[in-house]
């Protein structure tokens, strides 16, 4: 079964480039599987090979993915799953995945974890400034790792200041390297050249070529001390990098080539045009007197080239990039800025003139290459991966399951009120996050405070055993606080915006905020678990503001005041108004193949049948309750979630597609088909069909639409287009859009705020 664990040990699949593949990651998973192997018996390692030329590869490979075929990343996931494999360990790297910077890699983790099978993460790439799209692969990819693994203190802060994953799962193990004198077969090729070079002092690189290697500012330098230094001679090591020469040839080799040719040192640079060896780098560096990683960037933040020369206590004349800077800070070595011959020069001199200082440096690598040793690191690495498969030992249940009746039912998680708690503050709710981070910058709004006020409202029902710490008296108090502050009788309108200061940043104005703040109004006023201190300075909020409802011109905003004046004790006029306008509004636009309020579908869809069925029930109007009902009932045929069936029917009516699909936010137009993607899908429109689906069942009695409300809400836990979930178990926020490839990672106030509201809207009808 995937994920046990037992006293024989654990299968560990590595998710990976894979030799005969050439590149530095593939060489590094096979050292790690090798030194697994040795240090760490318990431990049986399988791999997972990403392939781009259809290669052969050995036993140990047990799942090939083509790198460039999407349909292979979730495939390959379900094969290691039942292969039985305790944990999973994906090597990333942008350039070694397919998709926009390598993001179908998450179509594979997102499998994983549905499928119960734990995984970590090793990072060998991570930017300090990362674009949108790199950042959202690496949040998708490890937000549900049991570990992130980094190979420095720097790249585990950059991990951290970047939102990568929480701090407490990023852990440091070092890139490991071969023990000096490693033994081992070295080809004729390679020897020949080290014979040539006897009795020369040797300056080396080795690795695959391409231009960010830098290697013209090493030459350059070279050139700067050929007098001072007649006795030395730089080997520059290596085959070009398989996808700069698919794409290139040899370009940039010729280029280099030319370079020595025009500073005259043809007899000084020896090229060896070959992938080496562990045990021909580790004859190499045991001639080398200084090795040279004089890379571009500044955002390296791994090279296994520079760890080995370490390990084997080789001096180091690199430029400054992340790597660099945290390995020879102990004194293996000197950095000088990226593209300066003259700077590397200064270096090289330094060290070659200093016999002293450079054997203190050699003396530096020794003391921490010890570190680096493959035994050393395999044995810390297996004990992650033992923590990793005990983690979870059960698959993710679907989304969405069905009875033997075929009426659906969800796995309604336990409530986690930690981000609620962690965006709500004495000034309000913050709008926006920077993924679970609040955004003071973005301030407080009327919209959201409502949302809050009625979710507040909603908890209170809940026994305090659940909230964990949480207070919603505290919040309806600060929502009720915003809210009288807001609203101006004069206008029938409220300021929306305030800042962090507590600066409003608008006047008084009508529009959706004072219909949602109705709303929110009679949630709160009629919540049977909210102490009366905040019902009655609801109810008498409520009594002022409602006669703004004659001053809206939306349906929208009208469809909100309505969903909160119909839970007013006594009906008002402007109850009455509310449900004139909407039932006008539907008959004016609906068609036999339209039956809907606009001539198109927007935002918030479902409020619109919802508050027009609540006001007609509660006016006692069957008239009414019909248009709603026959308008909800054809947009869940166009969301994907069926229609029903007869009126006399008690059945789930006609069978849903398989999940809600959500009009984007590009929005549907009368007449048009709908297109492959439609915009983002926005949390507040699924929140919107579970509640009026619970409407409709509280009005009706049908299965029909407890069916629909539970499926509805399974858009959160992933049962949407993407099978992707939209509310993040870790923090208990709420993602902000399924867009068309991936699911927004930030969790701002109105996403998190839609989960909850539909979530408390199926507790309350007992249908979770």
């Amino acid at each position: 079964m995937a994920g046990t664990v037992s006293n024989i040990g654990i299968t560990l699949a590595i998710v990976s480039t894979y030799p005969p593949r050439r590149c530095g990651i593939a060489t590094y998973s096979r050292d790690l599987a090798v030194a697994l192997n040795d240090a760490a018996p318990d431990v049986r390692v399988e791999v997972c090979a990403l392939d781009r030329d259809g290669l052969a590869y050995p036993a140990t490979v047990r799942t090939v993915i083509r790198q460039d075929e999407r349909p292979d990343y979730r495939r390959a996931a379900q094969q290691v799953a039942a292969s039985g494999v305790g944990a999973v360990v994906i090597q990333h790297e942008f350039g070694i995945f397919g998709g926009p910077d390598g993001a179908w890699i998450t179509d594979f983790a997102a499998e994983l974890y549905r499928l119960g099978v734990p995984y970590l993460v090793t990072l060998h790439t991570v930017l300090s400034e990362p674009s949108s799209s790199q950042a959202d692969t690496l949040y998708r990819l490890c937000r549900d790792a049991a570990a992130v693994t980094v190979f420095t203190g720097t790249a585990r802060r950059l991990a951290v200041d970047t939102g990568i994953a929480p701090a407490d799962r990023i852990v440091h193990v070092p890139h490991g390297a071969p023990p000096p004198g490693s033994g081992g077969e070295i080809r004729p090729e390679v020897a020949a050249t080290l014979d040539r070079l006897a009795g020369r002092r040797l300056l080396s690189t080795f690795g695959l070529l391409s231009p960010g290697k830098g290697l013209e500012t090493a030459i350059a330098a070279l050139g700067r001390i050929a007098e001072r230094h007649p006795d030395v001679t730089y080997l520059i090591a290596g085959s070009t990098h398989p996808e700069i020469a698919r794409q290139e040839g040899e370009n940039y080799r010729d280029k280099l080539v030319l370079a020595v040719k025009g500073a005259k040192l043809e007899d000084r640079v020896v090229f060896l045009d070959l992938f080496l060896s562990d045990s021909e780098i580790s004859v190499v560096l045991a001639r080398t007197e200084i090795f040279c990683t004089p890379y571009r960037s500044r955002e390296q933040i791994s090279s296994g080239a520079l760890t080995f020369a370490v390990a084997a206590g080789c001096p180091v004349v690199s430029t400054s990039y992340f790597y660099a800077e945290d390995m020879l800070a102990g004194g293996a070595g000197l950095t000088v800025p990226p593209e300066d011959p003259e700077a590397y020069a200064e270096a090289l001199h330094t060290l070659l003139s200093d016999p002293d200082r450079l054997e203190r440096a050699r003396e530096a690598a020794r003391t921490q290459g010890a570190g680096l040793h493959w035994t050393a690191v395999a044995r810390r690495f297996a004990g992650i991966a033992r923590a990793t498969a005990a983690r979870r030992a059960r698959p993710v249940p679907d989304a969405v399951a069905t009875d033997a009746a075929g009426m659906a039912r969800v796995d309604v998680p336990k409530l986690k009120l930690t981000h609620l708690n962690r965006v709500t503050d004495s000034g309000g709710i913050v709008q926006f996050s920077d993924r679970a981070k609040p955004d003071l910058g973005s301030g407080y709004c009327v919209d959201d405070v409502s949302r809050l006020a009625i979710v507040a409202a909603g908890l209170c029902d809940v026994p305090v055993r659940e909230l964990k710490g949480a207070d919603p008296h505290d919040w309806l108090d600060t929502s009720l606080g915003f809210l009288e502050a807001g609203y101006d009788a004069s206008a029938l309108g409220s300021r929306n915006m305030r800042d962090a200061t507590g600066v409003w940043l608008d006047e008084p104005h009508t529009g959706d905020h004072v219909g949602r703040l109705l709303w929110s109004l009679g949630a709160v006023a009629a919540g049977g678990s909210v102490p009366d201190k905040y019902r009655e300075r609801a109810a008498v909020l409520l009594e002022q503001a409602s006669p703004a409802l004659r001053a809206m011109t939306t349906v929208r905003s009208t469809a909100y005041a309505l969903l909160g004046l119909v839970r007013v004790p006594e009906p008002t006029p402007e109850l009455a108004l509310g449900v004139a306008r909407l039932q006008a509004a539907f008959r004016a636009t609906a068609t036999d193949d339209w039956p809907w309020f606009e001539n198109e579908l927007t935002y918030d869809n479902a409020r619109l049948p919802q508050a027009m069925l609540a006001g007609g029930e509660r006016a006692g109007d069957g008239a009414v309750v019909r248009d709603a009902l026959r308008a909800l009932d054809w947009y869940l045929g166009q969301v994907g979630l069926g229609v029903p069936g007869p009126a006399d029917s008690s059945g789930p009516g006609e069978e849903p597609e398989g999940h809600l699909a959500l009009i984007g936010n590009l929005w549907r137009r009368k007449g048009a088909l709908p297109a492959r993607y439609e915009g983002d899908e926005q949390p507040i429109d699924a929140a919107a069909v579970v509640e009026a689906c619970v409407e409709a069942w509280r009005v009706t009695g049908r299965e029909f639409y407890a069916d629909r409300a539970r499926r509805a809400f399974g858009w959160f836990l992933g049962a949407n287009r993407l099978g992707l979930p939209l509310y993040d178990a870790s923090s208990g926020g709420g993602r902000d859009g399924l867009r068309e490839t991936d699911a927004n990672p930030n969790q701002g106030a109105e996403s998190t705020l839609a989960y909850y509201q539909a979530l408390l809207a199926l507790r309350s009808a007992d249908l979770a």
